[in-house]
């Protein structure tokens, strides 16, 4: 019994010791190069648009129209869009139809719906 009483203590505190013993300083490969610089890219330029749903209600017995008021920063860009979607009814059509012109819905506030495009400015 004194054997292994003695053993343990020998053995206990070199398993303590190896828990709490320090990580090495040896690098481990995964450290970010330091003098590189980072490749000099341009930011990407976006267009936006807002486009406005009124639902127009005539009576209770006809059916309710919807209107879509196109605001850009650029006249161009409001009035091609709007000749664009001037026979549509559903908002869900108009969506579909500017998600396919390069449109990409951003945010959605009530009636408001807000719109970026890169790819116009490419074409500037």
């Amino acid at each position: 019994m004194k054997k292994i009483l003695i053993l343990m203590s020998f053995v206990l505190p070199l398993t303590i010791l190896a828990q709490t013993r320090p990580m090495s300083k040896k690098p481990n490969g995964k450290t970010a190069p330091k003098n590189e610089n980072m490749r000099g890219e341009k930011p990407t330029q976006f267009v936006y648009m807002i486009m406005k749903v009124e639902e127009v209600k005539k009576s209770k017995k006809e059916v309710s129209t919807t209107k879509f008021k196109i605001e850009s920063f650029d006249s161009r860009y409001s009035e091609k869009i709007h000749d664009y979607i001037k026979d549509k009814t559903s908002t869900i059509e108009v969506l579909n139809l500017l998600g396919l012109r390069g449109w990409e819905l951003v945010s959605v506030n009530n009636e408001h719906y807000y719109f970026k495009n890169r790819f116009l400015v490419k074409n500037k």
